[in-house]
């Protein structure tokens, strides 16, 4: 099978006009009007404005992330030795607009291992005959390394966006040891999904589901299908993308060192997000965008108070909807 057969059954490439076209309008889809939301509330993803500039977007290091979440080889009681990738997913987000732009998978044919349990069929979704038509991971690789190229992303700065270090530290590397395959090197730093999450949420462990309804998402799909997967843990990115979180390196390969500091966040957007997660000092408009802060001149009973208002705001148009909240 080859990822050139575009729509026809057995695909590999997902491109987005195929998918519905997966913009922020249909994605998450605009809720007008809506209520005022209480202070320091996280970003409702339902309310925000088709096409609007992400805020910070034009300040990340990166220029798109490829999500990738792979599913293996398992068992309930014992994990098979070696572990072996079957399914192959990988999900590009535009840190620019935040929307999830095109979509690959492949299935990995399993050699040490080529029957798969019922645990792991029952876990993953994943049939017998899906991994027996699949491909080498050698050729999964290249195939995803060409889908890449294909789309322009290959040569610009891009990352790698994991939900934990399992995929690239553990997974992607033992195998690719064992079976001495040459993995690209973008696969060597990565950013690890948890590490923001974590930061935001004041150190909060959960599961990839639990963080997306964390977050005031809807989980979409099934568990455990690696795409799926992959389209969620885009989807948490782009909600940190929109309130304005800039990311970096996480983690990387020993002896790989990361371009960019593993653990340094400006301290501007440290506060950015603790202001706009925690404190009561922001709001969000009807238009879905920040709110504008604004003080009260004229005189009367009300002189000095500070107040949000529409975030779209212009001497000439106003304001482009009513929202308004004391502070």
């Amino acid at each position: 099978m080859d990822g050139s057969q575009g729509n026809r059954q057995g695909s590999y490439f997902y491109p987005a006009n195929m998918q519905g076209n997966q913009t922020w309008d249909n994605f998450y889809p605009t809720v007008n009007p809506v209520p005022p939301l209480p202070i320091g509330y996280h970003v409702p993803m339902n309310i925000l404005t088709p096409g609007y500039y992400l805020h910070g977007s034009h300040l990340q290091d990166f220029q798109y992330f490829v999500v990738i979440d792979f599913e293996a080889t398992c068992d309930k009681e014992k994990v098979p030795k070696p572990q072996e990738i079957i399914e192959f997913p990988s999900v590009v987000v535009n840190s620019r607009t935040g929307q999830l732009e095109d979509s690959f998978q492949t299935y990995v044919r399993p050699v040490c291992h080529p029957i798969l349990t019922d645990f792991c069929k029952d876990l993953t979704g994943i049939r017998q005959n899906q991994v027996d038509q699949g491909v080498s991971l050698s050729r999964a690789l290249l195939m995803h390394d060409g889908w890449l190229e294909g789309n322009g992303i290959k040569h610009t700065n891009f990352a790698v966006v994991t939900w934990s270090n399992w995929d690239c530290r553990v997974m992607l590397e033992s195998e690719c040891k064992f079976k001495k395959i040459s993995k690209p090197p973008y696969f060597n730093r990565w950013i690890d999904l948890k590490v923001p999450f974590q930061q935001v949420f004041q150190g909060m462990r959960c599961n990839l589901q639990q963080a997306v309804q964390h977050v005031g998402l809807t989980w979409e799909g099934r568990a455990h299908c690696g795409l799926d997967d992959a389209r969620n843990t885009a989807r948490l990115l782009a909600h940190f993308l929109y309130c304005g979180f800039k990311f970096s390196i996480t983690s990387w390969i020993d002896g790989q060192p990361a371009a960019i500091d593993a653990t340094t966040i400006s301290s501007r957007y440290d506060n950015y997000l603790h202001h706009w997660f925690y404190n009561e000092r922001y709001t969000y408009c009807f238009c879905g965008v920040l709110s504008t802060k604004c003080q009260v001149r004229k005189p009367g009973p009300n002189h000095g108070r500070f107040f949000f208002g529409c975030g779209i705001w212009s001497a000439t148009r106003r304001s482009c909807c009513r929202y308004f909240e004391w502070v």
